[in-house]
């Protein structure tokens, strides 16, 4: 008996000193965004590559986004998707941070294998980061928006993200055997845009596209010549959706995982992608064009702006390359549609929902976002706000914590919730007739409109 009773202490101990290091990594990873270090590294050899630098501000932005199309959300360096980052496996990598923007942004770069939540998340408004790292591993890689905890995926869907590119210190496949780099790179990233944060938790996109325009090089496409060597350093950035990358008329001759040259594959129609999948694509144009460049995910996908045009001629002009940064075309004064995943977009888009009296009247708070944005209701109705965000540990920014707050009225009702966890609710009765804009107090570009009318 006193063998297992001994024998049982033991256990007993290990158990508790195992939940006591589970707690204390939590404890750590929810501090993470807290800490007020400016740099970082991994493994760092300064004998191995160079030091490259680069510089990232994070905004507020509305940019076009093709088509007369405007979006309202969060960029890097004013475009989405941000600036491309080129760099060699060993360099040593410093990126840093600064906020222009009157909320809390971060940057989570995966091709550091570093926890850079330590050092570049939750930074504040007017505040400057830097991280510093090694890139040990080459490939294709995301970097995206990380204040921490539920403005992560936030910020991701709101159009923060870019692309950055470990070049191997061994060639490629084809290009040891050609004996030279490819006559044309092509550097593509796939990504969504929302018209909601329901939308973007259901996974229905409003649009799909390469490089922040819907059909941007159907509209203007790509030049190259039959014979060509193209390597497409292809990036899907999500935040959702699974592609399919295929050249209409093509078979991709050599592709690689991730883009590291140890993953090579030969001979596929397509390339399938997860978000933060990425591949190197190296192909020989077999013939002219031109070649329609597409996510077979049609429905969902192609036909809603993830189509290009590789234009393959003998007397294609010599282009080098094609970036994968947005345009960061300003938005026109009167453009056809206005697109705001988190506040008020077009009427046609964010539609005005009318209840009648005696309807249950119910306003998600989702997604970093009000829905419906709009609602028509009678004077007497009760209104009830539901927090569907999940995500309600951490503070501010960090947090799936919303509440409700008038700030323009016509009418002579103001009110102000108590801050909502998840499936908390607020509830108002309405009394007078007018108009009511709100926001969230701790996501004040959340915004919402209800308009009380006469029975």
């Amino acid at each position: 008996m006193r063998g297992i009773m001994q024998k049982t202490g033991k256990g007993r101990r290990a158990t508790i000193a195992a939940i006591a290091v589970a707690l204390a990594a939590v404890l750590l990873l929810l501090a993470a965004c807290e800490r007020p270090a400016t740099s970082a590294g991994g493994r760092q050899n300064p004998e191995t590559g160079e030091v490259r630098r680069f510089e990232l501000i994070t905004r507020s932005d509305t940019i076009n986004i093709g088509d007369n199309v405007t979006f309202e959300g969060f960029t890097f360096n004013g475009t989405m998707p941000g600036p491309q980052m080129e760099v060699n496996e060993g360099d040593t990598v410093e990126i840093t941070v600064i906020n222009e923007d009157s909320v809390t942004h971060g940057l989570s770069i995966h091709a550091a294998n570093a926890q850079t939540s330590n050092y570049v998340g939750n930074i504040a408004p007017g505040e400057t980061r830097t991280l510093t790292f090694q890139a040990d591993y080459p490939g294709v890689y995301m970097y995206h928006c990380a204040p921490g905890g539920h403005g992560i995926m936030a910020h991701t869907m709101g159009g923060q993200f870019g692309m950055m590119v470990v070049e191997p210190q061994q060639r490629y496949r084809m290009e040891e055997e050609l004996g030279r780099e490819p006559d044309l790179k092509v550097y593509l990233i796939q990504h969504e845009v929302y018209a909601d944060g329901r939308d973007f938790f259901d996974g229905k996109a409003l649009y799909v596209m390469f490089n922040g325009e819907t059909f941007r090089y159907v509209r203007d496409p790509i030049p190259a010549r039959p014979g060509d060597f193209v390597r497409f350093y292809y990036l899907n950035v999500g935040p959702n959706l699974t592609s399919t990358f295929h050249a209409v008329g093509g078979i991709w001759d050599d592709i690689y995982y991730g883009g590291n040259p140890n993953n090579l594959m030969h001979g596929t129609q397509s390339v399938v992608s997860g978000p933060t999948d990425s591949w190197v694509i190296d192909w020989i144009v077999p013939d002219e064009g031109p070649f329609t460049l597409v996510s077979h995910a049609f429905g969902t996908q192609a036909i809603k702006g993830a189509v290009g045009v590789l234009d393959s001629r003998e007397d294609a002009p010599r282009i080098g390359e094609i970036r994968s940064e947005g345009l960061g075309t300003p938005p026109v004064e009167d453009p056809k549609r206005f697109v705001s995943p988190f506040g008020l977009g077009s009427d046609t888009l964010d539609v005005p929902v009318r209840y009648r009296s005696g309807d249950r009247t119910l306003i998600q708070m989702v997604g970093n976002s009000y829905y419906p944005k709009r609602a028509e209701v009678p004077v007497g109705t009760t209104v009830t706000w539901i927090n569907e965000d999940v995500f309600d540990m951490l503070e501010g920014e960090l947090t799936g914590k919303h509440d409700v707050v008038v700030v323009q009225a016509d009418g002579n009702e103001r009110f102000r919730s108590e801050l909502l966890d998840h499936a908390e609710t607020f509830s108002t009765t309405f009394n007078q007739p007018g108009e009511y804009e709100y926001i969230c107090s701790i996501h004040p570009y959340m915004r919402g409109k209800i308009t009380i009318v006469e029975q």
